[in-house]
């Protein structure tokens, strides 16, 4: 716990504000760059506008590849996360620990090195499977689907809902919190070498995970409301 700084409030409730902190300077910098890149578009892109539809393909291909043109509803969706993820894991990277005197408690250290923020985004990513599916068929398409091939797959389709999240926060959490402790070690061996060798390795682990809980956030949502689509198909056939 000593690596953040506790806010209590007067109902009780208690937030690490270096994780919050740290959460807002990413989403001020993708709002930031997202204003610069969209400002000014034109048929001739310029730099900024190419970078940005870069990033927007790249989003884009990660739903394309897991749903086709059917991805194109939940875009927005994906590629936020993959953006604030990315941008958080980077964040990281950078020396905040010089920064750390400045806090009353606690360090400067990447969002998603706190499970609360992991946790966060995982159960986002459920809901909004949940929602698609349900917007998609109704709530009774969505609870024949739970009751398919028969009723006593029931726990094990709920259960589903459980692990899949679970495996995208603890993923995600565990790669990121494993990259910052290395780099503590690393600075504390040999503040010049060690520090380099662990942050390159950092980096392209922190594009991976972003990546791999994008596309697996992409996947889920592509198996729901596909196999929600087919019970429906079904069922419009058999009228």
């Amino acid at each position: 716990m000593e690596h953040f700084w506790q806010v209590s409030f007067g109902n009780g409730l208690t937030v690490h504000a270096n994780t919050v902190l740290m959460a807002w300077i990413a989403m001020g910098l993708l709002i930031g760059l997202g204003w610069l890149a969209t400002r000014q578009l034109a048929v001739i892109p310029t730099t900024r506008q190419t970078a940005g539809e870069f990033f927007y393909d790249f989003c884009r291909s990660i739903t394309m590849c897991t749903a086709g043109p059917r991805g194109d509803g939940y875009l927005f969706f994906v590629g936020s996360l993959f953006l604030f993820i990315l941008t958080c894991n980077l964040m990281g990277q950078l020396p905040l620990k010089l920064f750390g005197p400045l806090l009353p408690h606690g360090e400067l250290m990447a969002a998603t090195a706190d499970i609360n923020t992991t946790a966060a985004l995982a159960i986002i990513s459920l809901v909004m499977y949940i929602a698609l599916a349900i917007k998609r068929t109704g709530i009774k398409g969505f609870v024949s689907h739970h009751l398919q091939p028969h009723w006593l797959f029931l726990p094990m389709n709920l259960l589903e809902h459980i692990t899949r999240p679970a495996s995208l926060l603890i993923r995600l959490y565990f790669n990121i919190l494993v990259g910052e402790i290395l780099s503590g070690l690393a600075m504390s061996i040999s503040p010049y070498v060690l520090p380099s060798a662990v942050i390159f390795l950092e980096l392209f682990v922190a594009v991976v995970q972003a990546y791999i809980f994008a596309i697996l956030s992409a996947v889920y949502v592509g198996l729901m409301t596909e196999v929600h689509d087919d019970h429906h198909a079904d069922d419009a056939h058999a009228h």
